[in-house]
């Protein structure tokens, strides 16, 4: 499995794209209280709900113009994933514009915004604002390169307390970059159904 991954990752390298196999002390996501789009409240990561793994893209930036960038950019690579077939009800995807807190009358216009651009091309209740003190210290924590480009990032499934960072990719999606997350996503989901396999028979 972990040469399968790294020769995932060598094939990313050649597109452009570029990934990360996150150390089994990588990094850890901040707990953020939020609402997804349908107005529910959603604590993340403990809410994430994919029962093998969550996929979540991340439009990071303190700047609108380049936030705009990331969120298109990021649903061009979830529709070019979706018709790869990679996403179920083990493997959710999920989008998460992270921006740093505005004044709290601005927060609605800004989400209300947000909502009208994911409408249609992303299920309400998997995606939401998710509204951060110190962008810097959220990636830090996460072990996540703020460098304004999109981030895709393979998490574990939430279980009695949070999804955990598995891989990381960054850059433009294209066809090459699009057949190599699709194969990353589903040598990580029979990582995680042969761990879950191991942990039922020992028990």
């Amino acid at each position: 499995m972990r040469a399968t991954l790294l020769s995932i990752c060598a094939a990313l390298c050649v597109t452009g794209i570029y990934a990360t196999a996150m150390a089994d002390d990588g990094g850890t996501f901040q707990q953020v209280k939020a609402k997804t789009f349908d107005k529910e409240k959603f604590v993340f990561p403990q809410d994430l709900r994919g029962t093998q793994l969550n996929i979540l893209f991340l439009a990071m930036s303190s700047d609108r113009d380049n936030g705009q960038y990331q969120q298109g950019a990021l649903l061009a690579w979830h529709a070019a994933l979706d018709e790869r077939g990679v996403f179920s009800a083990e493997v959710l995807p999920y989008h998460f514009p992270v921006l740093e807190s505005p004044p709290w009358f601005v927060k609605g216009i800004i989400v209300g915004a947000m909502r009208d651009a994911y409408e249609g091309k992303v299920p309400p209740d998997q995606a939401g604002v998710l509204y951060v003190d110190d962008l810097a210290a959220f990636a830090a924590e996460a072990r996540l390169v703020l460098d304004q480009q999109p981030t895709i990032v393979i998490t574990s499934a939430a279980g009695p307390t949070q999804a955990a960072p598995l891989q990381v990719f960054k850059g433009e999606v294209s066809p090459e970059g699009v057949a190599a997350v699709a194969a990353a996503i589903t040598a990580r989901f029979a990582e995680s159904l042969a761990e879950n396999r191991a942990e039922s028979v020992a028990e």
